[in-house]
């Protein structure tokens, strides 16, 4: 909201969700409690401020499952085949650790 100048109002009316819902969100947020919503509200307000959730949540998963899947292809079959041994090597050994 910082970067767009928007009031809550104006957020609110601009992604189509309650005013009353955010503004109890940023007041338990800006409070330090535990503050939730619903997914499609959060992916509204996400949208109407030009962001993705995971961009407005600051997760990085999909960047990272991206990047994964990018140097998987970048792979030989070969690489591959030792990549999955190694992973099935170290999931073993955990397994036989507990």
């Amino acid at each position: 909201m910082d970067s767009s100048g928007w009031s809550i109002p104006r957020l609110c009316q601009e992604a189509g969700v309650s005013t009353d819902q955010v503004t109890k969100f940023m007041q338990r947020a800006g409070k330090g409690e535990r503050a939730s919503t619903n997914v499609d509200d959060a992916v509204k307000l996400a949208n109407a401020l030009g962001f993705t959730l995971d961009e407005m949540l600051k997760d990085q998963t999909a960047v990272l499952r991206s990047e994964a899947v990018d140097l998987w292809r970048a792979l030989t079959p070969e690489e591959r085949d030792i990549l999955r041994a190694a992973a099935r090597g170290r999931r073993d050994a955990s397994d036989t650790a507990h």
